[in-house]
């Protein structure tokens, strides 16, 4: 995604933009995305001053694995852009991207804000039941019959308390 910017001369002149790239797939926090829908990356750049303003909005679909149950997520992808830009090298701001000749480069910076508005963890659906700890069936599809009655073993005092109630209790019926 490379935007020619030399038509902006002077202070206010804009150009719309659009593109539309079929990328395989991107590495983050030791996870797979893989696009299954192309990337459409679209706004205006406007020239203010040695900068040039972009904005826009990106959207694609990244298909990857459930935290929870392991079978197929998808992640819809609909998230603004903004970023500013120059080749002037006067221009020593830290928010603002340098770039060199007349074309701004924007793949490593659309991959930045996919990221950026990735969820924590990605699940198949909101209520995704996920595996049985015991045996693995999906719960989702599934249930099973296996005990659940396993305690923390550092919660485990709290369960001897709770007996100790229950007797006291039935004691002084």
């Amino acid at each position: 995604m490379r935007l020619d910017v030399s038509k902006l001369k002077s202070h206010g002149d804009s150009e719309e933009f659009e593109f539309c790239e079929t990328w395989e797939k991107i590495e983050f926090r030791g996870d797979t995305l893989f696009f299954v829908e192309p990337v459409i990356f679209y706004g205006i750049a406007t020239k203010k001053g040695n900068v040039i303003e972009v904005s826009g909005n990106i959207r694609t679909k990244l298909k990857t694995t459930c935290y929870r149950c392991t079978e197929d997520a998808f992640i819809e992808v609909d998230v603004p852009f903004y970023e500013e830009y120059s080749n002037k090298v006067e221009v020593r701001d830290d928010d603002v991207i340098q770039f060199e000749n007349e074309v701004i480069e924007f793949d490593e910076n659309v991959i930045a804000t996919i990221v950026l508005y990735l969820p924590m963890k990605y699940l198949c659906k909101e209520d995704c039941k996920g595996l049985c700890p015991i045996c693995g069936t999906n719960l989702n599809f599934n249930s099973c019959s296996c005990e659940k009655n396993e305690i923390d073993p550092r919660l485990s005092v709290l369960k001897t308390l709770i007996n100790e109630l229950d007797t006291d209790e039935k004691k002084e019926v």
